[in-house]
């Protein structure tokens, strides 16, 4: 009867720890954000922005605005122009203008909004949905903890199925396994290329700019005091785009200005994967208060298979979803 008490009791406890868990990654879901509800650019003087209506900072590039936001431009000089994504429609902001978004429109508040007008640059909803596909990747328990011991002692390194690389963007990437590994990297079943142990990068790269324009095959293999300790299951693939191919890709980013979100689309859609990825740390670290935009990095390192970039990211999100609580 003792033996059934106990076995009972631990049950009650996994069950209790399970709803906890449960509980913990569905209240970090529900605080998470959807999509913008517009995008501010064409930004020139004085123009500030507020994710709570009481600390405000520059606008120097062009800004995905979500719910809560506001946008305020100067007495003496300061416009811009607001996409509504909802309606497909811009507005010129004014001097001395106050605006608040709120779900799905643009309220103004004080000052002065041009009439909409039909605008072609607006966000489709395919697009849109990329935002929320991002949230996927933010929720992370709250009591998994990572330490050095624990990725030494799980050795596995994965690699992006498939990626794209260009002249001007020509690194694969990879996760750092353990400070003191080394790799091999294995181009098209060829002789083992040795990557040497970097103890304090957050992750490996390595640049293949020699490589043949075409389609090649890689793996990653770990190795730790002389002895190969992980081989992947099967083989990645990567691409070399022709010089051609880049100059119509870097032709078309002329062309999307200062978007961080519109660019790093584009390259992805290219397959230039690390290239977005490194557009998005550039912009994080320029912009570090602009948490709503974190989820794509984090989706960036998860396209890559980042795993760690990818946790430490998500906590950073979630950490200041929990400040503005």
């Amino acid at each position: 009867v003792e033996a059934v008490k106990k076995m009972m009791k631990f049950k009650l406890l996994g069950q209790l720890l399970s709803l906890a868990i449960l509980i913990s990654v569905f209240s970090t879901a529900m605080a998470s954000k959807g999509p913008p509800v517009a995008k501010l650019c064409e930004v020139e003087g004085e123009v500030l922005y507020s994710r709570d209506g009481k600390k405000w900072m520059p606008v120097r590039r062009t800004k995905y605005l979500f719910p809560g936001y506001q946008v305020l431009t100067g007495a003496k000089s300061g416009s811009g122009k607001i996409i509504n994504h909802s309606t497909g429609e811009s507005q010129a902001l004014g001097l001395d203008t106050l605006v608040k978004v709120t779900e799905g429109n643009i309220s103004l508040v004080s000052g002065r909004l041009s009439e909409p007008e039909q605008e072609l640059a607006s966000l489709s909803q395919s697009l849109l949905n990329k935002f929320s596909r991002a949230q996927r990747y933010t929720t992370v328990r709250r009591s998994a903890t990572t330490d050095e011991q624990q990725l030494c002692d799980k050795v596995k390194v994965l690699t992006i199925r498939n990626v794209t690389l260009s002249p001007a963007h020509s690194d694969l990437v990879w996760s750092n396994a353990c400070p003191e590994f080394s790799y091999n990297l294995i181009i098209d079943g060829g002789e083992p290329i040795a990557v040497t142990a970097e103890p304090e990068a957050e992750m490996i790269r390595f640049g293949v700019s020699n490589m043949a324009s075409g389609e090649h095959t890689y793996r990653v293999e770990v190795r730790n005091e002389g002895r190969t300790v992980y081989v992947p299951r099967a083989e990645s693939k990567f691409t070399v785009m022709m010089a051609e191919q880049e100059k119509e890709v870097m032709d078309a980013l002329e062309q999307i200005d200062d978007d961080i979100f519109l660019e790093a689309n584009l390259l992805e859609e290219n397959g230039l994967h690390v290239a977005a990825m490194d557009a998005y740390r550039d912009y994080s670290k320029e912009n570090q208060e602009d948490n709503d935009m974190r989820p794509l990095l984090i989706q960036s390192y998860q396209n890559l298979k980042l795993t760690e970039l990818r946790e430490n990211e998500a906590r950073l999100y979630n950490a200041a979803l929990e400040d503005d609580d």
